[in-house]
C-alpha cells in the first residue's frame, strides 16, 4: 500500500532540507493533522513538482546551472595550464621568424617542432605565435613560397 501522506520529517530526508524549508515546500498543499504534526497529500506534492518543474523558470535554472558547471570546468582547464611557466629566454616576444630558437623549421606546407616534453613543446609554440607577430610577411613568404624556407636558426641564428 503505498503512502498517502507524507510528514515534515519524511520531507526533511527526502529533500535534504532543514525545518524551515522543509515546511515552505509542504506550505498550501492539502494537509492532515495527526496530534501537533501536519502531513501533506502525497500526491498533491508531486503534482506541485511537475508543474514546477514544466515551469519556465525551473528550466531557465536548469539551463543556468548547467552553463555554470560547463564555464567552472573550463576554468578549472584554464587554471592548470595558467600555471605552468614556459622556459623562455627574456626576448622571446621580440623575436622575428628569422631568430627562432634551434628545433623550430617552417617549409612550405610544413612545420616541425624537435621538443622534449609538453613544456618546450608549449614553449616554441609561443615563440613562434610571437615570431609570426612580429615578423608577418616573412611568416607568410617562408610557408607559402616554393622551394624557400626558414630551417631553425635561419636568418637571425636566435637560440632558444
Amino acid at each position: 500500500m503505498a503512502i498517502s501522506h507524507l510528514d515534515r520529517l519524511t520531507i526533511q530526508k527526502l529533500f535534504s532540507v532543514r525545518e524551515r524549508r522543509a515546511r515552505q515546500i509542504m506550505a498550501g498543499l492539502p494537509a492532515l493533522q495527526v496530534g501537533n504534526a501536519v502531513a501533506v497529500e502525497r500526491q498533491a506534492l508531486i503534482q506541485r513538482l511537475e508543474s514546477t518543474a514544466a515551469g519556465g523558470r525551473f528550466q531557465w535554472e536548469i539551463t543556468r546551472r548547467a552553463r555554470l558547471v560547463e564555464e567552472l570546468d573550463r576554468t578549472r582547464r584554464q587554471l592548470a595550464g595558467r600555471r605552468v611557466r614556459l622556459p623562455a629566454a627574456a626576448d622571446v616576444r621580440d623575436r622575428s621568424i628569422g631568430e627562432l630558437a634551434g628545433g623550430i623549421e617552417l617549409r612550405p606546407g610544413e612545420l616541425r617542432i624537435q621538443f622534449y616534453g609538453a613544456e618546450d613543446l608549449a614553449a616554441k609554440l609561443f615563440e613562434l605565435s610571437q615570431a609570426m607577430a612580429n615578423d608577418w610577411q616573412t611568416f607568410v613568404h617562408a610557408v607559402e613560397e616554393d622551394g624557400n624556407s626558414l630551417p631553425r636558426n635561419a636568418a637571425g641564428g636566435g637560440t632558444g
